[in-house]
């Protein structure tokens, strides 16, 4: 990953120098990078996750919004019926 400083190079040196031959000082500096660039990754990762996340949440609290007023406008809807059909049952008694 390009955003994730790692010097390779230096990191090679320094195993070197301290002993470790150069194919065992590749080995160890490969994975090392892998190691720093998946923690980055999964970072990146983690953070796309969050923004998706709030992002649903968001669209949720609307559809739960929109659901309370369909309720709302259905019971009236339902008041209204029921008060005609009432009017009708008083006027045929009468």
């Amino acid at each position: 990953m390009a955003g994730v400083p790692f010097d390779t190079m230096a990191t090679m040196r320094l195993l070197q120098e301290s002993g470790i031959e150069e194919r065992q000082a590749e080995a160890i500096t490969a994975a090392i990078r892998d190691g720093v660039t998946g923690v980055a990754e999964t970072r990146a990762d983690m953070g796309s996750v969050s923004t998706h996340t709030a992002g649903i949440t968001s669209e949720f609290a609307r559809i739960v919004t929109d659901l309370k007023w369909i309720k709302l406008i259905a019971g009236a809807v339902l008041v209204v019926l029921v008060l005609q059909r009432l009017a009708e049952l008083a006027a045929a008694m009468h």
